[in-house]
């Protein structure tokens, strides 16, 4: 992270003209393009009010413990858990909603903290590996997962669901949703019908 800062400060101080070389220097040692993947536990204060503090953070960890094999078999990288989040990034948009999902079957509504929420985008962000994530991706897949999907639901963003393949076995939902004051068109994967 140190280094990622460095690079950052450099970019500050730098006068106008040298600006947009740094920015590139940022990029290129940093930038990625991935699906992104955010875990929000539900009912966090409803939670802790009835069982305390101890129990939620036993489901948090519970959550962690179950979510990082997840994660690996789906061939993604957990980036890290802060309180009751996980953030995730994986090669592209079909591993990430397939782990989406085995997270859901761990975690069913009405189990624990109520469920996880979920949000899944796709796109170019800068990636400090194992430390943390920033870009639009990044923000519109946490503003999903916290903000928007209910308990036990994953949200996917247009950009993430063009990266699905014809063939892709669940159902989408379609809903226009407003972030931050942004709107745009997400989907909600549908689980498979048994």
């Amino acid at each position: 992270m140190k280094s990622f800062f460095t690079l950052i400060d450099r970019m500050n101080a730098a006068p106008a003209d040298d600006r947009a070389r740094l920015e590139a220097e940022v990029w290129a040692a940093y930038g990625v393009e991935r699906a992104i993947l955010t875990l929000d536990m539900t009912q966090f204060s409803l939670s802790v009010r009835r069982g305390g503090i101890l129990h939620y953070l036993g489901l948090i960890r519970r959550m962690q413990v179950a979510t990082a094999p997840i994660v690996r078999a789906c061939g993604g990288e957990v980036v890290k858990f802060e309180a009751d989040n996980l953030m995730a990034v994986f090669p592209d948009v079909p591993e990430a909603v397939e782990a989406a999902l085995r997270m859901h079957a761990a975690f069913p509504v009405g189990i624990g903290a109520e469920g996880a929420a979920i949000g899944v985008d796709y796109g170019r962000f800068l990636m400090i590996p194992g430390t943390d994530c920033f870009g639009d991706a990044v923000n519109t897949a946490y503003k999903l997962g916290e903000d928007l999907a209910r308990p036990g639901e994953t949200l996917i963003t247009q950009a993430a669901r063009q990266r699905l393949p014809a063939a892709f076995e669940h159902g989408l939902r379609e809903q226009n949703v407003s972030i931050s004051g942004l709107e745009l068109c997400a989907f909600c994967v549908e689980t498979r019908s048994r």
